[in-house]
């Protein structure tokens, strides 16, 4: 939907548990620009924010890759401006149940390592174990992105995860129409979500989540062109 990502001589490449990593420069300058509040608490706030971002898409994206690997479909993953990817090849094995699966796989990893970060700030709170102000803050910007950001990531929107587990669980139930039921649910929530951003001034959230109602409503006139 958002076009492909060239590569470029500064993307940060390595290799985690065997699977490729490519890291788009763009990846770190809308985590930067998301997060720019930051910047007037100090530099080290800025970029902690960050690190905890690139923390958290990058084990939500290998909750995907890791379950695509264990299908049998050898993953790699990017970072981009749009937040990730875990890229494969299905073959004609791929069942929808397989695709669920590998779909929810990310949102899952997210929520885990929230709750983990969840356990060890109650536990240090509890202990009364004094953190500096940028250890409270990284921990406070994990919980954020892996609770709000996944909860948001699991709406019915395509490309999101949840768009995609609508999109399969509906095509499990209506082979013959599940595409375009989840076509129309997509635009609609999609279109609605934009609004709302608009109306509290969230505009990136409201470009993103109307860039995705517009690609929906446009690959439903598609369709209906076609048949």
């Amino acid at each position: 939907m958002f076009g492909p990502v060239v590569p470029t001589p500064y993307d940060l490449r390595f290799s985690l548990l065997g699977i490729p990593v490519r890291v788009s420069p763009w990846f770190w300058l809308m985590s930067a620009i998301l997060g720019w509040s930051a910047i007037e608490l100090g530099l080290q706030f800025l970029l902690l924010w960050v690190l905890a971002v690139f923390i958290s898409i990058l084990v939500h994206e290998f909750g995907h890759a890791l379950t695509a690997r264990a299908f049998g479909y050898p993953p790699r993953v990017l970072l981009y401006q749009f937040g990730g990817l875990a890229m494969y090849t299905p073959d004609h094995k791929y069942a929808l149940w397989k695709s669920l699966l590998t779909v929810a796989a990310g949102p899952f990893a997210g929520i885990l390592l929230g709750g983990a970060v969840l356990i060890l700030t109650l536990t240090l709170r509890t202990q009364k174990i004094e953190m500096t102000d940028e250890a409270a803050m990284f921990l406070s910007d994990m919980l954020y992105i892996n609770f709000f950001w996944s909860a948001m990531n699991l709406l019915p929107v395509l490309p999101l995860d949840g768009g995609q587990m609508s999109r399969d669980l509906l095509l499990m139930v209506t082979p013959r129409r599940g595409m375009q039921f989840a076509l129309i649910i997509s635009a609609v929530v999609g279109a609605g979500i934009a609004i709302w951003a608009l109306t509290s001034q969230q505009l990136y959230i409201a470009i993103l989540f109307g860039s995705m109602a517009g690609g929906s409503i446009q690959e439903l006139q598609r369709r209906r062109q076609m048949y």
